[in-house]
């Protein structure tokens, strides 16, 4: 299945399009911006746009090399992103790193939608050994080629685990004439500062809604209706991601209530649901809980919103003012960014719990 198109972000792309015809694209810069509004896959635009026949430009989508880059299968575009940690002899890691990056590339070409990287997830040094080794050969079809590194806060997994960033730096610091790097992060200062400084940044602000109900409506099989993805988009707060987790199952969605309805209760209703949290497996299900109680709040307060005197519920939150709900939300969104990194979620929610609880005053 080829990439789906690139949604929003209309004003960068003209900027990067001028950019690339001047030939003035820099050779190592990040995209940063809120989590869910396609960083990776503007990058991978800017790769295609980089090796299409029509030369260096918004990409033409109908050329062999274009073709190739939708099919994610370009010979000169290196996608890396976080995979688990080689478990293999030292020796054989690099190898073992490989292997799991292309068979979870062979997986994205499966599906036009995939899962945020789970906690255990990195780009471990064995995986920024493969990128240099990349980096060192020739373009294999064009005249340059193009390496998207995708959530590059994680080559920190951990505070004191810093190799694989700067195995990265030695590659930023002497990179290859013919060679661009396009990092992408949500969290651009947990990357190392003498990473950052080798680095241009650019910021991709959030989607529009009506870019996020035309992906809805065009993308997800099955695609929604008009009148559901214009609901969804309305309450994404510019982000794909949080219009998608408005469709989770049953079970995240009594989780999310569950987890509003403790943070509502007292200290006892805290604790029971942090200490019946996992404290390790099961990331994904963690993050769409917080995916879900978020879009929850997000519905309630655009009730209030709409109807200021009134006040709908969610989740068994009650009314509160929209202050309250748009705090709540945020620290929402910061436990969900945390709960991405190598923590326990036991701890995640427990912190949550008791900043949710502040919140509501």
């Amino acid at each position: 299945m080829p990439l789906h198109a690139v949604y929003g972000h209309d004003e960068l792309r003209e900027r990067l399009t001028t950019t690339m015809r001047a030939s003035r694209l820099p050779p190592a810069l990040v995209l940063t911006g809120p989590p869910g509004i396609g960083k990776q896959r503007l990058a991978l635009w800017i790769a295609q746009g980089l090796v299409c026949d029509r030369g260096p430009g918004a990409p033409c989508d109908a050329c062999h090399p274009c073709k190739l880059a939708l099919q994610l299968s370009h010979p000169d575009i290196h996608w890396f992103f976080p995979i688990p940690r080689p478990k293999g002899d030292e020796s054989k890691q690099v190898e073992e790193a490989e292997d799991a990056l292309v068979a979870a590339i062979a997986a994205r070409r499966e599906t036009s939608l995939y899962r945020p990287p789970e906690g255990l997830t990195g780009l471990y040094l064995p995986l920024v050994r493969a990128l240099h080794r990349r980096a060192q050969m020739r373009p294999a079809m064009g005249k340059v080629k193009a390496f998207v590194v995708g959530e590059a806060d994680r080559l920190v997994p951990q505070a004191s685990s810093p190799e694989a960033a700067n195995a990265m730096l030695k590659v930023l610091e002497e990179p290859p004439p013919d060679t661009f790097f396009l990092l992408t992060t949500a969290e651009p200062a947990a990357l190392l500062p003498t990473i950052r400084s080798r680095l241009v940044h650019l910021r991709a602000g959030r989607l529009k809604p009506a870019d996020i109900a035309r992906f809805l409506r065009e993308v997800p099989d099955p695609p929604l209706g008009e009148a559901e993805a214009g609901r969804r988009a309305e309450l994404a707060g510019g982000a794909i991601s949080a219009a998608l987790a408005a469709g989770a199952p049953a079970a995240s969605r009594v989780l999310a209530d569950g987890l509003l309805a403790a943070a509502a209760g007292g200290p006892a209703a805290r604790w029971r649901y942090a200490l019946a949290t996992k404290p390790f497996g099961a990331r994904a299900a963690f993050t769409d809980t917080l995916d879900v109680a978020a879009e929850k709040l997000r519905d309630e307060l655009a009730a209030q919103l709409r109807a200021p005197t009134g006040g709908g519920r969610a989740g068994g939150t009650g009314e509160e003012p929209p202050s309250r709900l748009l705090a709540q939300v945020r620290e929402l969104e910061r436990a969900r960014q945390l709960a991405q990194g190598n923590v326990n979620p036991q701890l995640v929610v427990a912190g949550l719990l008791r900043r949710l609880a502040e919140a509501r005053g």
